[in-house]
This record gives structure tokens, C-alpha cells and sequence, in this order.
């Protein structure tokens, strides 16, 4: 069967999905549903979720729910080596992913993106040599680039060496890839070997409409609230962060700071330490998880959002969300970060894992109140590009030229 000539047939493939999952893969693949749906047919594939599957069914759009974890969680747990615990997974998701690429075949679509590459692209890509439909990877920040900018004790026992090979297949095979960035671009045609036509940037897909400037709280207090969010580990930059605003502490008594989003390692603990031995409880919150729904709250609440990721990111979601919530935001030198704030932002990046330079720019905001307005309205003129009024027809051309 051919390409359709009339409706673009269209299937997104990602086990992970908005509204059950909040991470950045899974919010770009629910912000692109709900900019094509209305211009594609459009179906989902993904892992089974009675979350998602009713609220996409009420949105119209088929959702194929995929399940191959049964029994997976017991095993894991029962599982006493990391070797074994790695196998187990492995197992798990080519089942997953052959489970899918049977799906897939069955039903015949023009485009196919993949979001997760080394198990559901690699799976179908093996299977369909020859097809008549274009496959698209979205190359948020594959594993062999993410896996460098770990520490070896936070990666051991993970497939780090077939997951590599995987992308490698899956890059090579598939018809075209996009970005969010230009410097993953640069890094994927250096790290990969891949030929830069082959590459297309375009940003990830933001909801300008939930994200929003929201009224500013009343200040009883002269308190300077500085929001870090994201999970709290230390690739993430927290113990970096922590340190920094232990130091800007002792200078200035309004400045707080409120960490929301999941623990994870032994970051938490490191840095509810250093909190206690120099009294600051009264002046770091750590409030763990806080949904989707809340988040523009919690950014109108603050004055300034910091991001000192110190892992490699394509793109922030934190920065962008931030930006569109008018909030001014400093960031570490990672990645596509610098990208996501825009060339006027330039002087409110830091080299990532320095709390000196963290310190210096949380004193410029601190003392300079005009910089904080006028910080705010430029990001937010900036996180326009990320709307889905911005991209919709970009993402639309671009798929429809694959066809051409």
C-alpha cells in the first residue's frame, strides 16, 4: 500500500505520554497530538494507561495501547544482581517494542515518529527494510551522548553498549531526523556519523496557554524567592545549586529558595545536610512532586528560576515554561539550554558545576530590580516560538515535504 493521497495518515510512537507521564519526551509527544490533530489523522502508540487512553479518547484521537510489562516489576525485584535486573529489562522492552512494530504493520500510516529509539524504532526499522512510509526519530538526547555526562557509579549496570548500537542502527535506517536544538544537531552528526541534510531543528512544542504569566502574589515581606524544578539529584546540579545559595545567604537575608520535583540518589540527603549546619531550613523548601496543574502557580510565585543542569539537555522544559510564565530565568551552559533562552539571555548563563558564578548572578537579579522586569517581558516575547500557534504549520510543512 502507498502513501494516502488525501489525509496524512500519521503515527507518533512513545511509551511515554502527557497527561500520565510529565517528563520532556512525554509533554513533546502530547503538545504534537494536539498541534496536528486537526491538520493529520493522528494515532498513538504507546504503553497501556487507562490515564491516557481516556483522555485521549475524549479528544478523538485512536490511542493503540501496547502492554508487554507483565510480571516485569515482580521479576525486577526478585532479581539480585544488576546483570540480571538489566537482562530482565532488556527482555522487556523488545517485547514491547516487537509488540508495537506488529501494530504498526498492520496499520498502514505515511509517517511514523519514534520518540523512544533503541527499542520501539530499532524493532520496526529491523523488521520493514523496505516500506512505503517515511520514519521520522526525535531525537531528544539519545544515550550515547546522555551517557557521558553521568558519573560512572550513576550508570553502572544500565545497557549502555546495545543501547548505543541500537541508535546507531536506528539513525542510519531511518528516513529523516529532527531536533530541538542545534547543538544536539552538531553532536549527532559528529557523535553518529550522520549526514547534517538528514537533520532538521525544530524547537519542542510548548503550552503557551496553560504556561502563562498568572497575577503575582501580593508581597507581605521582601522576600527574593529563587524556584529550582526538576527531579533533585545531583546530575541535575542541585548539590552545586545548594552550595551556591548557602553562600548568597550570608549576604542577603530576603533570598529563599523552593526545590520542587522527586528525589532521587542520595543528592536530597546530601544537601539536607548542608542546609541544617548552616540553619537555612527556614530558607530552602523542598517540596518534592507538584503536578502538572500547579506548576504556573508555583512560577508566579517566584522571581527568579534557576536550571544548573549539569547533564547534557537538547532543551529545557523548565526554561521554557519559565520563560512563558514571564519569569526570568538563569541556566548552566548545557547543551541546547542557551538556545532555549535566546540570544539576548546570553549573560545569564554559567558554566555548569560552578557555584561562583551561580552566586554572581543571583546577586545581579537580587540588586536590580528594573533587570528582573525587564528580564520578564523579554522571555516572555522569547517562549512565543515554542507555542503551538508558532510551530503547528512548521511541523505540518515539514512532514508534508517528507511526502513531496
Amino acid at each position: 500500500m502507498g502513501i494516502s493521497k488525501d489525509r496524512l495518515k500519521f503515527a507518533i510512537c512513545s511509551r511515554w505520554f502527557y497527561p500520565e507521564h510529565q517528563g520532556g519526551i512525554a509533554m513533546h509527544s502530547g503538545y504534537l497530538v494536539a498541534a496536528l490533530k486537526d491538520e493529520f489523522e493522528m494515532t498513538i502508540y504507546t504503553s497501556a494507561s487507562e490515564i491516557n487512553s481516556q483522555f485521549y479518547d475524549q479528544l478523538k484521537i485512536p490511542m493503540r495501547s501496547i502492554s508487554a510489562h507483565s510480571h516485569y516489576t515482580r521479576l525486577h525485584q526478585l532479581a539480585k544482581t544488576s546483570g540480571l535486573r538489566n537482562g530482565l529489562r532488556y527482555w522487556t522492552d523488545l517485547k514491547y517494542a516487537l509488540k508495537l512494530a506488529i501494530a504498526l504493520e498492520k496499520d498502514h500510516k505515511d509517517v511514523i515518529e519514534f520518540m523512544d529509539i533503541h527499542s520501539e524504532a530499532y524493532a520496526y526499522l529491523q523488521r520493514n527494510p523496505k516500506r512505503n512510509n517515511k520514519v521520522v526519530i526525535r531525537a531528544h538526547t539519545p544515550w550515547g551522548i546522555l551517557r557521558s555526562t553521568y558519573l560512572e557509579e550513576e550508570i553502572r549496570g544500565l545497557d549502555g553498549w546495545w543501547a548505543v548500537q541500537r541508535e546507531k542502527f536506528c539513525f542510519q535506517k531511518c528516513d529523516a531526523i529532527t531536533t530541538p536544538s542545534e547543538d544536539l544537531k552538531s553532536h549527532l552528526i559528529q557523535y553518529y556519523n550522520l549526514p547534517e541534510e538528514k537533520i532538521t531543528v525544530i524547537p519542542n512544542i510548548l503550552d503557551t496557554a496553560h504556561f502563562r504569566p498568572l497575577p503575582k502574589p501580593v508581597k507581605v515581606s521582601d522576600k527574593f524567592i529563587i524556584l529550582h524544578v526538576g527531579r533533585f539529584e545531583r546530575a541535575k546540579g542541585v548539590i552545586t545549586l545548594i552550595k551556591s545559595f548557602i553562600e548568597l545567604a550570608q549576604k542577603y537575608p530576603q533570598a529563599h529558595l523552593i526545590n520542587i520535583g522527586p528525589p532521587r540518589g542520595n543528592a536530597f540527603e546530601i544537601c539536607k545536610k548542608l542546609v541544617s549546619e548552616f540553619n537555612l531550613e527556614y530558607r530552602v523548601t523542598f517540596g518534592g512532586f507538584i503536578s502538572y496543574e500547579k506548576l504556573p502557580e508555583y512560577y508566579a510565585t517566584s522571581d527568579l528560576v534557576i536550571v544548573p543542569s549539569e547533564i547534557y539537555e537538547s532543551f529545557s522544559y523548565t526554561v521554557a515554561q519559565a520563560m512563558a510564565c514571564g519569569v526570568p530565568v538563569i541556566a548552566s551552559n548545557i547543551g541546547g539550554m542557551p538556545e532555549t533562552l535566546g540570544p539576548k539571555n546570553k549573560e545569564y548563563i554559567f558554566e555548569a558545576g560552578n557555584s561562583a558564578q551561580i552566586t554572581k548572578l543571583f546577586e545581579k537579579f537580587i540588586l536590580n530590580p528594573v533587570l528582573l522586569k525587564e528580564s520578564g517581558k523579554y522571555v516572555l516575547e522569547q517562549s512565543e516560538k515554542f507555542g503551538i500557534p508558532a510551530l503547528s504549520p512548521i511541523y505540518k510543512q515539514y512532514y508534508q515535504n517528507l511526502l513531496s
